[in-house]
This record gives structure tokens, sequence and C-alpha cells, in this order.
């Protein structure tokens, strides 16, 4: 991997060679994925005093900490995760979660997990010695595999993580070892906040299902809202009822998540080279002149002018 400044960077189309730049600057892993032959990834990590922070953009995979590869390490990690783009799916110790743009989730890798991402699948990680989350109870750790709602305490804990993948210059230890102590106490004050929070209702349940479901198959030109009823084996009229609490039909969240999965990967730098056809395409749009329309009617300006304006 490419080092600048502490910051390691890899951008690779070869799953082996993503596993590996994991492996590296994290915990061994097991992958998968269901197009290797055209997978994208791009990995940015540094350490951060006795933690590691990392931001992953990557294609549709699958990733395993197996209970063989976690009795063999001799030490046990919290591993903080925030979905940025795309979706996941978490199961750890018999509980599952659902994780859309904004939610985040924590695991213990001293036990198996799993994690299957979407395709542009966006996240920030953080992995910290148990050592560093003395303060985290025993009854925290019974909430692993499971996805919380953002909080003003979980966004600013991102908001730190990012600023140090970007921050040029290094960290000395009571620097680094003061951020990791900050991040650890706000997404201990989130896990509590969500603790405290009315549990998710069954027809929520079934919304995630239904949501987590468009995300992943969203580059279906196809997809409708048959299609996904049909997935889930329910009607129709059952699926309108699902999002009809959340104020959206199902259709035009399907339109959302196309048109946001694209503005993101056009201001994406490290995509700067693929083409507004080739994004708009990938995220299951096939008329381009629909798509700019589209696009302009949501974000105020059309795809080529509002690349433009964040890339240059």
């Amino acid at each position: 991997m490419e080092q600048t400044f502490g910051v390691a960077r890899l951008r690779t189309r070869s799953i082996d060679r993503f596993q590996a730049g994991v492996h590296e600057n994290f915990l061994p892993l097991e992958f998968a994925a269901p197009r290797s032959d055209v997978f994208l990834a791009t990995l940015t990590a540094r350490q951060l005093g006795a933690a590691q922070i990392a931001l992953v953009s990557a294609d549709a995979h699958r990733v395993r900490r197996t209970r063989v590869l976690a009795e063999r390490s001799e030490q046990g990690y919290v591993k903080l995760f925030w979905q940025i783009a795309g979706a996941s799916r978490i199961a750890q110790a018999g509980r599952s979660g659902e994780l859309q743009p904004g939610n985040w989730t924590f695991y213990d890798t001293a036990r198996s997990y799993e994690i299957e991402s979407s395709d542009a699948s966006r996240f920030a990680v953080m992995l910290m010695p148990q050592s560093l989350c003395r303060n985290w109870s025993s009854p925290a750790f019974e909430r692993t595999g499971l996805s919380f709602r953002s909080s003003g305490a979980s966004r600013v804990a991102l908001a730190s993580v990012m600023t140090a993948l970007r921050d040029p210059e290094g960290y000395d230890a009571v620097a680094a070892d003061t951020v990791v102590a900050s991040i650890s106490s706000l997404m201990l004050a989130a896990l509590r906040s969500e603790s405290e929070a009315e549990t998710l209702t069954p027809l929520q349940v079934q919304l995630n299902r239904a949501q987590h479901f468009i995300c992943n198959s969203i580059d279906n030109p196809e997809l409708s809202p048959d299609d996904v009823a049909s997935a889930l084996c329910v009607s129709r009229r059952t699926l309108y009822d699902w999002f009809a609490r959340s104020g959206q039909s199902p259709f035009a969240f399907i339109q959302q998540t196309r048109l946001e999965r694209c503005r993101q990967a056009l201001i994406d730098p490290e995509g700067r080279n693929r083409t507004i056809t080739r994004i708009a395409f990938d995220n299951g749009f096939s008329d381009m002149a629909h798509f700019s329309r589209l696009f302009k009617a949501t974000y105020g300006a059309g795809p080529r002018d509002y690349r433009k304006r964040f890339l240059g």
C-alpha cells in the first residue's frame, strides 16, 4: 500500500489484494465477492495511537471473522463501523442488523461475525483494543451485531475519524490517545442513548428489510416495487403500507437511492475517471436524458456541472 505521512492508501481491482490490505492494516478475515472479476475497492487507513482507522469504498462483498480466526488472535478488539453510503448487514452472536447511510454498529473481534456490503458501499471503521474500552460495561457487549441510528454523538465521532484520515500531519502519542479516548466516549454515549430509545417496531423491521433489498438491487434498471414485494413474499399493498409510515413510496425510495448513489460517485475524487454515463448505468438508469433531468431537479445542477463544482 502507498504510504504518505502515515496514511496508507490502496486502490485495487483485486479482491485478493483488498483482502491483503485489510489483513495488513486490521485483522485476518475471509473475503468473498459475487463478481470478483470486476471487483473495485479503495482503502485509506492510518494508525491513531493504539487504534486503527480507515475509510473503505468497495463493490459488493462479504467478510467473515470465523471462530478459528478469532481464537488465533492474541488480543480482543472493539470495532466501530459507520455506514456512509450503500448498505450493509452485520451478524454476530445470533443478532443481526441492517445498516443504511447514517447507521452505525460495533462488534467484538474476539467472537465470530459476518458483514455483507452492497455495491457502492462506503463506510468508516475504527479498531480499538478492548483495554481502551474498560468503561464499556458487559451489557453494552450484548448489543453487538445490531444497527443503531445516527445521533449527535455518533456523527461527531465519525467526523473525528474522517478528519484524522484527511490530516496530512502526524499525531503525537498524547494527541492520538486523546482523540481515541474521545471517540470511544462519544460512541459509548451514543450507545447509551440508543438503549434508552424505543426499540424498533415490527413495521420498522420490515421497512428496513425492504430498503436493504432495494439498495442491494439498485443496479437493476428493471427494479420495481412489484419486484421488491415478490422478493420479500408480500403483496404490493403490504409493501406500500410499510413505506407509508416513512412518508415515501417504494418507487420514490428506489429513485432517491439511484440518484444519491450517482451523486456520491460523481464527487468521489477516486472515481473521477468514471464517465457520467457509466455511473448512471451502474446505478440502474438506462436513459441519460431522463437521468440528467431528474438529477438537476433534485440537486439544482446537471451531473456534469455538479461534478465540476466539486472536482474542478
